[in-house]
């Protein structure tokens, strides 16, 4: 007969029992408490994963129990259910711990070490394992009072003038608000419509130009992407690139574009030379007109890198 099913978020790499408590270590640095019937109780949330977990138990002098762990930044926690207890550092990567009885001594704390050292500690007999030394709750620095500057004459002549005329400041902003959406509106608008980027809806359909630079000089590559994101087929098209022929050479500045189908990427290659004597850059301009427009309908602006002199042995 199945008993009481616990599911994980991540997986297990230690588990301990602790009265009616189950504390499972996980791999995603938590230890997750369940009662032993399988609901979950609390949650641990820990700095580094954990690698080994054991119970800390004492019958002889007095009766405790409480919760180690080592974690993979060599660090011991000492837990009283959520409670942190004490820290440890042990300055190496942790493999293993035990806590028993070492000949005389009831409570010694066994560590072995990533190098393969062995650590013992030893329990001070009047350490106390009920009071936590990081209790829960908000911070003592929360009990500080914040240095607050006092209020000058300005300072109130501004709230007073806020508090009357609220209503009137809120409709001032409203309305420059306004403003400045319509401008930027218009503004995009008029540089779809005057063909100044890459993005264009005239003539009742929609055009995407995007240009990229490959090569590391002096010979580049200007690849060129010309795409119809409508409806509509266009037609009658010529992508042209200017340069400065002072610093470059272009086999091919003029491509004609008979016909472009929605949904259909166009690639164009312009193979240029950089005949600069020191490599020198300058920017190149990509435009696609049409014979029913008098203006470009799209354009881009591509930043040519610094070029690569050849030597010449």
């Amino acid at each position: 007969q199945t008993g009481a099913v616990i599911e994980l978020e991540a997986m297990p790499c230690g588990i301990v029992r602790i009265d009616k408590t189950i504390m499972v270590a996980c791999m995603s640095a938590v230890v997750n408490a369940f009662h032993i019937k399988g609901k979950k109780l609390f949650t641990l949330f820990l700095p580094s994963a954990a690698v080994c977990i054991e119970q800390l138990e004492l019958q002889k002098t007095r009766a405790a129990r409480a919760l180690l762990l080592g974690l993979a930044n060599g660090e011991v926690r000492l837990y009283q259910e959520k409670h942190l207890i004490a820290t440890l550092q042990t300055g190496e990567p942790l493999t293993a711990l035990r806590f028993g009885a070492y000949g005389r001594e009831e409570s010694a704390l066994m560590l072995v070490g990533q190098s393969g050292a062995l650590t013992i500690k030893m329990l001070q007999r009047q350490a106390d394992l009920n009071s936590a030394s990081n209790p829960l709750g908000p911070p003592p620095e929360q009990d500080v009072p914040l240095s607050i500057p006092k209020k000058t004459k300005l300072y109130v002549e501004q709230t007073q003038r806020e508090r009357e005329q609220a209503t009137e400041m809120h409709r001032i902003f409203q309305r420059d608000l306004c403003k400045l959406r319509l401008s930027t509106a218009r503004s995009y608008v008029k540089i779809i419509t005057d063909g100044q980027g890459p993005v264009s809806y005239t003539s009742g359909s929609s055009l995407r130009l995007t240009a990229q630079v490959q090569g590391l000089g002096p010979a580049f590559k200007v690849k060129l992407s010309l795409q119809n994101t409508g409806r509509k087929v266009v037609t009658d098209l010529v992508a042209t690139l200017t340069y400065n022929a002072m610093l470059y050479r272009l086999r091919q500045s003029l491509f004609k574009i008979p016909l472009l189908v929605p949904g259909v990427m166009l690639r164009l290659d312009a193979e240029l030379e950089c005949i600069d004597e020191v490599g020198g850059a300058d920017t190149i301009r990509v435009f696609v007109c049409s014979a029913k427009s008098s203006m470009p309908i799209l354009s881009a602006v591509v930043n040519m890198p610094m070029s690569d002199l050849l030597l010449s042995g």
